[in-house]
């Protein structure tokens, strides 16, 4: 996990029953429609699912207030692939808007470490969500053509890095 004290105003924490219902209540609508078109889950059952296949999670607030959850966990030990592939997942508020310069300095730092610690990281991203394309190309993903996913087979990019 990234010190802490990374940007004095936040606080990076273990998720607590109150953050996932506050980040539940107030997800981002492009995460919403992401959890239901690639599970058929709610906010919080999104949550609640990833917080519970994770290895490593955290809650990242502003002046008490959750701002997103994000994690890794593990998709298989990836013995046929050559090494481990994780899982990195975030899912947020709608108040993470007012905060994308800190989500950027905060996940800039985390996602190196979680590459150290885990391997592989993939997941898909909704081909609609276009804020977190963005983002994730920044932080250096390399995003796949956009392919069927989930049970409508939606639009979706694969996004990895080695």
């Amino acid at each position: 996990m990234p010190d802490a004290s990374l940007l004095n105003a936040y606080a990076i924490t273990a998720p607590t029953e109150a953050d996932i219902a506050a980040v539940a209540a107030t997800m981002r609508a492009a995460d919403v429609a992401e959890v239901w078109a690639s599970h058929r889950v709610t906010p919080e059952q999104a949550l609640r699912i990833s917080l519970c296949q994770s290895m490593e999670a955290w809650t990242v607030s502003h002046a008490g207030r959750p701002l997103c959850l994000c994690g890794v966990g593990r998709l298989t030990d990836g013995t046929l692939l050559g090494g481990p592939v994780s899982v990195p997942w975030l899912l947020g508020s709608d108040a993470l808007s007012d905060h994308r310069r800190a989500l950027l300095r905060i996940s800039g730092r985390m996602v190196p470490l979680w590459r150290r610690r885990h391997g592989l990281l993939v997941n898909w991203v909704d081909a609609r969500n276009r804020a977190s394309l963005r983002w994730l190309r920044w932080l250096g993903f390399e995003i796949a053509p956009a392919a069927p996913f989930g049970p409508d087979g939606l639009p979706f990019h694969r996004f990895m890095m080695r």
